[in-house]
């Protein structure tokens, strides 16, 4: 019978060696790595484009922020209009007909 087993990591790729009477890993082998070339305008092209979408995205947040501002000083001023016009006196309700 085998004293060491090998098995290989799913998330890394990593070859590992694992004792069976101890339980525990005596050894590894990392995965071999492929280096893919880098293509240094087209990656400087992307980071140009998210930073302009990013631009843009915080250029109608901070439109949304100023129209929401807007309307909420109208309707404050219509209720305050509103509240001039009212006569001060209380809503009539059922119990006090009785």
């Amino acid at each position: 019978m085998k004293d060491t087993i090998t098995v290989t990591c799913p998330h890394c790729n990593t070859a590992l060696v694992v004792d069976l009477a101890a339980g525990v890993v005596v050894g590894h082998t990392p995965p071999a790595r492929t280096q893919d070339k880098v293509d240094f305008d087209a990656r400087l092209k992307e980071m140009e484009a998210a930073k302009a979408r990013s631009a843009d995205r915080l250029e109608e947040a901070m439109r949304q922020e100023n129209d929401k501002s807007r309307l909420m000083e109208d309707k404050f001023r219509s209720l305050m209009e509103k509240a001039k016009d009212d006569d001060g006196s209380r809503p009539l309700r059922d119990i006090d007909l009785d």
